[in-house]
C-alpha cells in the first residue's frame, strides 16, 4: 500500500470505549448523558456517516480486529451526507494499541460518488496525488457501512460522546462492483462511544460512575462482514 506519510494528519491519542444498547433504551442513555456533572450538551447536529474499509485478501485487518491484537490497524475513505455523487471523502488511517487509538488522515483528498457502477468511478482522487493506492498490495474494498451519529461534548470539551443508530452494513466482497443493494440492517441496536484524550484519561472513572456504561470491544468493520 503506498501512502505519503506527508500528506497525512495525525491526531492526538485518545482512549476510546464503546457499548452496545438496545434502541429502546435511548431516552434513558440521553437522560443520563444529560444530567451528568461533565454537563454535556449536543455539539453537531445529526449526520450520516458512510465508511468504505479496504483490506487484503487474507483479510488481516478484520482478523487482528477479531482476535483482539493489542497493535490493530483499519483503512478506510470515510464521507458524510446521503448526496449519491460528489461527495468529498476523506482518508483514514486508524490504529490502536489496546484501548489507545489515533487516526493519520487526508481531509477532502478523494470524491465518492455512490452511484458508480463500478469502483474506478466510486472513489476518484481530488488531485493527482498519488496518497493512496490500494491496489498496490492487493488491497480491496470489503465493506461499506453507514449510520446516523449524534455527538455530545462536556463542557469542558474534554469528553466527548457519539450515539450511532440506524446502522446499515453492505458486503463488499461476492461482487466486482460496488454493492449498495444487499445490505445487512442492524435497525435494534446503538452503538456509544466515549472519546477521551488520552492526557485526560484520569477522568474515564468518574465519567462512567455517572452513565449506565460498560465498556465492550465491538468493531462495525468486523461486524459488517462477520
Amino acid at each position: 500500500m503506498i501512502i505519503k506519510a506527508n500528506l497525512l494528519n495525525k491526531t492526538n491519542k485518545r482512549i476510546e470505549l464503546k457499548d452496545i444498547f438496545r434502541i429502546s433504551e435511548i431516552n434513558r442513555l440521553e437522560k443520563a448523558i444529560r444530567l451528568s456533572k461533565f454537563s454535556f450538551s449536543e455539539v453537531f447536529s445529526q449526520r450520516t456517516i458512510n465508511s468504505i474499509y479496504f483490506d487484503n485478501h487474507s483479510l488481516d485487518s478484520l482478523l487482528d480486529s477479531i482476535d483482539g491484537n493489542c497493535l490493530r490497524k483499519k483503512t478506510r475513505i470515510r464521507w458524510y451526507g446521503n448526496s449519491s455523487n460528489n461527495n468529498p471523502g476523506t482518508l483514514e488511517i486508524k490504529r490502536k494499541k489496546g484501548l489507545i487509538s489515533w487516526k493519520e488522515s487526508a481531509k477532502d483528498s478523494y470524491v465518492i460518488n455512490s452511484c458508480a457502477n463500478d469502483w474506478q468511478n466510486f472513489i476518484t482522487k481530488k488531485n493527482q496525488q498519488d496518497i493512496f493506492i490500494y491496489e498496490s498490495e492487493n488491497l480491496s474494498p470489503k465493506s461499506i457501512v453507514s449510520y446516523n451519529r449524534r455527538y455530545f461534548a462536556s463542557l469542558d470539551r474534554k469528553i466527548r460522546i457519539t450515539i450511532d443508530n440506524d446502522l446499515k452494513f453492505f458486503d463488499q466482497q461476492c461482487s466486482n462492483n460496488p454493492n449498495f443493494k444487499y445490505g445487512n440492517y442492524r435497525n435494534q441496536i446503538i452503538i456509544v462511544e466515549i472519546k477521551v484524550d488520552l492526557n485526560n484519561s484520569s477522568i474515564i472513572n468518574e465519567l462512567l460512575s455517572d452513565l449506565p456504561f460498560t465498556s465492550q470491544r465491538y468493531s462495525k468493520y468486523s461486524e459488517s462482514i462477520t
